[in-house]
C-alpha cells in the first residue's frame, strides 16, 4: 500500500514539472518574439458630418376635423337612417325623433297668438277712440293711460307668444338630427326606441376623410428650441406607428407639420401641448392610435459621429479607445445628442481616427493592438535580401 501512494506521488510530480517546463518554455518564445501580442480590434473611423436634431415623442391621432353628434332637443329616437360605418354627406338625415309634443305646442303657440292678436286690435280701437276725446276733457287722464297700457301689455303677450311659437317650430326641426359635415359615421350609442335628452350624451360621431392630427406633449426643456425652430420656418415631423424598431419607421413614416405649440403648460401633464398636421390618408394611420412622432429641427453642422457601442463608461466619465501609434488610447469624450444608434460626441478626436467598436476583454489602456484584416507587419530584413 505504501508502495502505491509512493508511485502515485511520484507520477503527479513528473506531470507537474512537465507542465511547468512548458510554460517557462512558452513564456520565452514570447520574450523571444518581441514581448506582449497585440490584439486583433474592430474599429469604426470618427465621421465629421452634419448631424440631424430631432425630438422623439409619443403621441396619438385624431381626425382632424370631427364631429359629435347631439341631440339639441329631448324625444324618443322613430327612426335611424344610417349605419356604423356609413359614408355620409353634409346635411344628410341620421335619426330622427318624435316631433308630435312639439307640434301640439305649435297649435298651442298659433292659437295662443290669435288670441293676442284679436286682444291687440281691441285695445288699439279702444285708444284710438279715446284719443280724440282727451283734449277736451270728456275723459279723465287716468283712463286714457289705462288704454295705453293694455294696448302694450296685449303687444308684448302677443311677442311672447309668438316666441313660443318660433320655439316650438325650431324644436321640430331639431326632431331632425342631422350631419353638419360629409364623412364616416362612427360607434351609435343609441338605437330605435331610445328616450335621448337635450344635451346628453354624444349619439354617434362624423369623422371627415382626409388630414389626421396628432396630439403630444413636449417637455418643458424642450419648448424653447421648438419655438426657435418655428420662428425660423416650418418644422416638419415624422410620423409612424408606435411599434419598435429602425426597419418600422423606415417602411411606414409620413411626413407631417407642426402647426400648433401652446404657450402654457397642460396641469394634468406637466407638458406643453402641441399639434402635428398629415395631410392625406395614410393607410397605416387611423384616428385614436398611439405613434411616435418625430420633430425635424434642422442640424448640427461638422460634428464628430461615433456608434453607441463605442462609448464606454469610467468612474470619471465617459470616453473612447483610440488606436494610435498601434496602441489603445483611453480618450475621454461627452455625448451631447443622439439619434438612431449614432452619437454626436466632444473630445479630442481627429476626423477618420479608428476607434474600438468592440472591447477585448483583455485590452488594457496603452495596449498593443492591431486592426482585423489588418496584414501582419513585416519584420526588416538584411539588404539585398
Amino acid at each position: 500500500m505504501k508502495v502505491r501512494m509512493l508511485v502515485t506521488v511520484i507520477v503527479l510530480a513528473l506531470i507537474a514539472g512537465v507542465v511547468y517546463r512548458t510554460q517557462i518554455a512558452g513564456t520565452g518564445d514570447d520574450k523571444k518574439g518581441g514581448g506582449e501580442r497585440a490584439l486583433a480590434v474592430k474599429t469604426v473611423a470618427v465621421a465629421v458630418r452634419d448631424f440631424p436634431r430631432v425630438i422623439d415623442l409619443p403621441g396619438t391621432l385624431e381626425a382632424a376635423q370631427q364631429v359629435a353628434i347631439v341631440a339639441q332637443a329631448s324625444g324618443t329616437v322613430l327612426r335611424q337612417h344610417v349605419q356604423e360605418g356609413a359614408q355620409v354627406r353634409a346635411g344628410e338625415v341620421l335619426f330622427t325623433l318624435d316631433a308630435r309634443p312639439a307640434q301640439a305646442r305649435i297649435a298651442q303657440s298659433q292659437a295662443a297668438l290669435a288670441g293676442a292678436r284679436a286682444e291687440t286690435a281691441e285695445a288699439e280701437q279702444k285708444l284710438a277712440r279715446l284719443a280724440p276725446l282727451m283734449p277736451p276733457g270728456y275723459i279723465s287722464q287716468q283712463e286714457f293711460d289705462d288704454a295705453r297700457v293694455a294696448l302694450e301689455s296685449a303687444r308684448a303677450r302677443a311677442g311672447s307668444v309668438r316666441a313660443e311659437l318660433e320655439s316650438a317650430r325650431i324644436e321640430v326641426g331639431h326632431a331632425q338630427i342631422r350631419t353638419p359635415i360629409a364623412g364616416r359615421v362612427g360607434r351609435i350609442a343609441i338605437r330605435q326606441g331610445s328616450l335621448v335628452q337635450a344635451g346628453g350624451e354624444p349619439l354617434t360621431t362624423i369623422v371627415a376623410p382626409g388630414a389626421l392630427d396628432v396630439r403630444a406633449g413636449l417637455a418643458e426643456a424642450d419648448w424653447p428650441q421648438v419655438i426657435a425652430a418655428r420662428a425660423a420656418g416650418k418644422v416638419m415631423a415624422e410620423v409612424t406607428p408606435d411599434s419598435p424598431g429602425a426597419d418600422a419607421r423606415q417602411a411606414t413614416a409620413v411626413r407631417g407639420e407642426l402647426v400648433f405649440v401652446d404657450t402654457q403648460l397642460d396641469p394634468a401633464t406637466g407638458a406643453v401641448p402641441l399639434k402635428v398636421r398629415i395631410e392625406g390618408s395614410p393607410g397605416a394611420l387611423m384616428p385614436g392610435q398611439g405613434v411616435r412622432l418625430r420633430l425635424m429641427l434642422g442640424s448640427l453642422a461638422n460634428v464628430k459621429v461615433l456608434p453607441e457601442a463605442t462609448l464606454q463608461q469610467g468612474q470619471e466619465g465617459t470616453y473612447v479607445y483610440v488606436v494610435r501609434d498601434g496602441r489603445a488610447v483611453v480618450q475621454p469624450v461627452r455625448a451631447t445628442h443622439s439619434l438612431d444608434g449614432q452619437l454626436v460626441v466632444e473630445g479630442d478626436l481627429q476626423a477618420g481616427e479608428a476607434v474600438l467598436i468592440e472591447v477585448p476583454k483583455r485590452l488594457k489602456a496603452g495596449g498593443q493592438v492591431k486592426l482585423e484584416g489588418a496584414p501582419a507587419e513585416k519584420k526588416p530584413g538584411k539588404a539585398g535580401s
